[in-house]
């Protein structure tokens, strides 16, 4: 079986997020396919993260930890940067001095290898996992019990972590929380990143909407609960739900880094790691050995491509997949801290489905030198002239119809002492990388 084609097959609601409404969700049919796989997810303890900003991240840092630790750690995360593989990953005995440096002979003169997403799920065991979940979803099919792509590999991740016996599954939800596929399974921890407006016409156009959406995940009193820092409207439909199960949630902590070398840029990423250290504190009151090394190497240690990541230097190129406004903010904040003084050209795409105006306002005075373009994905917007006008005028503006050629613009532009950023979406960041891993010319 080609595992890549069968779950094409399947409709993939990430290809027109823009275009869907909450209703299309529905946990009975992954419920259902579990059910038949015999319930894998009831084979090993579970971390659960559900928020706007920060859940990718946060859930690396604490899949490195527990690795650290000596522990198998599975990791489902979305949507992936390059392959599918990369959503489903096993962590275990992570040598603690790190890992080989992802580009071969240096920054943005190698090609993209394993390393960037070590212990991702091979093309031959995610066809032999579909190859043993064929007959139960054929089935379904034929009861008129519809499944989606996220739906399959979900369970496929799931079926895959319980057959390589790993110990902790840190399970990222796609979209939302209460209705994500992800949310089929019971969690040991449930954690809340920061939520923010996003994705408003599947959840909600009010944070405490997309709050509501988010608590989903938080389902028993037997759960503990994991708070990152949140606006007032949504600690208070977080800290409602608690009280509906009798759980007191654990805030998260800026000052658990102090001291601490993170691998991730800017005080945001800062901020997902002493989630994640709060996270590995309630692990230890319930009897897993973490040792204070395994908190140390494991952040050191995170990898996480795409997130204000640096791809060359002379020029510096960052890609970082910045959004929404908050996000975008946050990447203002981090350039801003990193690279004070310098020269910005931004190489900017967004996707259909977000506030382009709220992006704009927060990355409009980054830079003096703005590329507008469009990634390679069906949710890509295409600028055109007015909007560009109207979002950065007064400054110098270009368009170019792919990332390739608004990167190779962007080049030809910048001096070797100059900033180029490539953000509005993941996707322009997983094509800049792309280009640039795998371009032997710059």
């Amino acid at each position: 079986m080609n595992p890549h084609a069968y779950l094409n097959s399947f409709t993939n609601f990430e290809h027109h997020l823009h275009q869907l409404k909450g209703k299309e969700f529905d946990l009975s049919r992954v419920k259902e396919l579990l059910r038949l796989l015999g319930n894998p997810q009831n084979d090993f303890k579970i971390i659960h993260a559900a928020g706007t900003k920060g859940k990718g991240s946060t859930c690396a840092f604490l899949s490195h930890i527990l690795a650290e630790a000596g522990y198998k750690a599975g990791l489902y995360t979305s949507p992936h940067l390059h392959r599918v593989n990369e959503r489903i990953r096993i962590l275990f005995t992570i040598p603690s001095h790190g890992f080989p440096s992802p580009l071969r002979g240096g920054l943005g003169r190698g090609v993209l290898v394993s390393e960037d997403f070590p212990g991702s799920i091979t093309d031959d065991q995610l066809s032999s996992v579909l190859d043993a979940m064929r007959g139960h979803i054929t089935g379904m099919l034929e009861r008129g019990l519809f499944l989606t792509y996220f739906e399959v590999l979900t369970a496929a991740a799931l079926y895959f972590f319980k057959q390589q016996h790993v110990d902790f599954v840190v399970l990222e939800t796609g979209l939302g929380g209460r209705l994500d596929a992800t949310n089929a399974a019971e969690s040991l921890i449930a954690v809340i990143t920061p939520i923010s407006l996003d994705h408003v016409n599947i959840l909600g156009n009010t944070i405490a909407r997309i709050a509501a959406e988010k608590v989903g995940i938080i389902k028993n009193p037997r759960q503990k609960v994991v708070v990152a820092a949140q606006p007032a409207e949504a600690m208070e439909v977080i800290q409602k739900r608690c009280r509906e199960h009798g759980i007191i949630p654990a805030a998260a902590d800026s000052d658990k880094t102090r001291g601490l070398e993170v691998s991730l840029k800017g005080d945001h990423q800062r901020g997902n790691a002493s989630t994640a250290i709060i996270v590995i504190e309630l692990l230890r009151q319930q009897g897993y050995k973490i040792t204070d090394e395994a908190i140390v190497h494991g952040l050191k240690n995170t990898r996480w491509p795409g997130r204000f990541e640096l791809l060359r230097q002379q020029p510096v190129v960052i890609a970082d997949g910045a959004h929404n406004e908050s996000s975008a903010r946050a990447l203002v904040a981090t350039i801003t801290k990193e690279y004070a003084g310098r020269k910005i050209i931004l190489v900017l795409g967004l996707s259909s489905d977000k506030d382009m105006g709220a992006v704009a306002r927060e990355l409009k005075f980054l830079a003096e030198t703005v590329i507008l373009t469009k990634a390679d994905h069906p949710r890509a917007h295409a600028f055109t002239p007015p909007e560009a006008g109207q979002m950065f005028g007064g400054k110098t503006w270009f368009m170019a119809d792919n990332v390739k050629h608004a990167l190779e613009l962007a080049l030809s532009k910048a001096k070797d002492e100059d900033i180029i950023v490539a953000t509005g979406s993941l996707f322009v960041a997983a094509q800049a990388r792309a280009y640039l891993c795998t371009n032997t010319n710059h």
